[in-house]
């Protein structure tokens, strides 16, 4: 009862998506952030393929010279992008997404061609020598009672196109949060690189004035200066894993390769304690476009099955005009039948039958898809938050703890300042930990959030 009226109300607020406005307020309701308003097409395209004769930049493969890209109201660059503004700016730029919503014209156009008539039969045969003058004049009345089901299943298609679209903002919503988090994780750990460089270069140094005053050995100096190096070469690659993970975020935001370096904030982590499993497959169940698609796709199926059931018989009325000797021309109804003596449309019946079978075992694989994805997500989220929580509560304060005692030893006397250092390097590596606990929590609520087909913290 509780899932009937989940599915209901959920029907009822967002209803059916059929045009870019409604696909936009259904991600909204979704992630927050809406589709950039679109412009007037009929006057786009003219513009495109001029500027696309005329300009030396770069073309793209539809014609479409690459602009500077705009930003939603009250997001900017100046300062660094949350993942939520993040969403914002992908949402209004991005090229891909934008391919994919022109699927709707593309559904919509199905379904003007599902409500259009056949025309009109018209035979006319002209008076040569003694065959006289003879008229046949068909109208096909077999749409009267085949186009209802066609324009059902036209449009119900129609609907699925829209659903996936949907579905395609969440895809993209997930990408960019997750990108968003690399990001972060990236500049993080190319800071923590550094520090952990410098810091191991300090330590050959203390090494290597061991060994010239006789307390340590070759090998000691040979195993810190590789340590060093190690250290180096890592933060070196922190530093252009950072500048990957900028251009990933960049080309996910629509921005454009030329676009400046984007700066990302450092969001805070999500609750500790996401709803209970059940709850979340649930509300999946009910928000989910993909879902919704798959079973607007076996409606679709059954309907175009009856369609094609109802093309057994082809059936117009005619009239017949005959010019007959002296008596002028004499007018007549008749009928124009299609006897269905050698096939009876069997062929595509099957193939409609066919595809409601797919469609139906297709819709049940997403909901077990559904189900799957949550359970993961969340798994995959308690299990990052459980070992963040331990990085935080046990691991760091554990290593903060024995570089005080090692500092204090140094001032004592009883150690040297290389002890020091080694029990610093300790926090470097429990705080590279923690950058990696922190992102995998990130990262999981992303999937979550995208699995469930709707924000899960509001």
């Amino acid at each position: 009862m509780r899932q009937t009226a989940l599915l209901l109300s959920a029907a009822a607020l967002l209803g059916a998506a059929t045009d870019r406005p409604q696909v936009s307020r259904a991600i909204e309701e979704r992630t927050g952030h809406g589709l950039k308003p679109q412009s007037d097409p009929a006057r786009a395209v003219p513009t495109i393929l001029a500027e696309s004769q005329t300009a030396r930049l770069p073309v793209t493969a539809s014609g479409a010279r690459r602009g500077p890209a705009s930003l939603p109201p009250g997001v900017t660059l100046d300062q660094p992008l949350s993942a939520d503004d993040a969403v914002a700016v992908a949402l209004w730029n991005n090229r891909a997404l934008e391919a994919t919503l022109a699927q709707l014209g593309l559904a919509r156009a199905d379904l003007v061609e599902a409500g259009l008539l056949r025309n009109p039969n018209l035979s006319l045969l002209f008076p040569v020598g003694p065959k006289p003058f003879e008229l046949l004049a068909a109208l096909p009345v077999e749409a009267l009672w085949q186009r209802p089901r066609r324009v059902a299943a036209a449009r119900l298609n129609l609907e699925a196109v829209a659903e996936g679209l949907v579905q395609h903002g969440l895809d993209l919503a997930r990408d960019v949060r997750i990108a968003h988090a690399d990001l972060v994780l990236a500049g993080e750990r190319s800071t923590l690189g550094a520090g952990a460089a410098a810091l191991r270069q300090k330590i050959a140094e203390l090494t290597g004035r061991r060994v010239r005053a006789g307390d340590a050995g070759a090998l000691d100096l040979t195993l810190a200066r590789w340590e060093a190096r190690a250290a180096e070469e890592q933060a070196a690659r922190q530093v252009r894993e950072a500048e990957s993970a900028g251009q990933r975020l960049v080309f996910l935001l629509g921005l454009g390769a030329g676009a400046r370096s984007i700066t990302a904030a450092v969001d805070a982590i999500p609750p500790a304690t996401p709803p209970a499993r059940e709850d979340l497959v649930e509300t999946a169940l009910a928000a989910r476009p993909d879902l919704r698609a798959a079973e607007l796709a076996v409606q679709a199926a059954v309907r175009r099955a009856g369609w094609q059931r109802s093309r057994i018989l082809a059936l117009a009325p005619a009239l017949s005009s005959k010019g007959v000797g002296d008596h002028g021309v004499r007018s007549g109804p008749g009928l124009s039948l299609d006897l269905p003596l050698f096939h009876r449309n069997q062929g595509a019946i099957s193939r409609a039958d066919a595809e409601v079978e797919q469609a139906s075992l297709q819709y049940l694989a997403a909901r077990d898809q559904v189900e799957m994805e949550v359970g993961l997500a969340r798994v995959q989220l308690e299990q990052a938050r459980e070992s963040l929580e331990r990085i935080r509560s046990e691991i760091l304060p554990a290593a903060r703890e024995a570089a005080g005692l090692a500092e204090k030893a140094y001032r004592a006397g009883q150690e040297s300042y290389l002890y020091t250092l080694e029990a610093s390097r300790r926090i470097q590596d429990a705080l590279w930990q923690e950058a990696g606990a922190a992102v995998e929590v990130r990262r999981a609520a992303a999937r979550l959030e995208r699995g469930v087909g709707r924000k899960v913290w509001r």
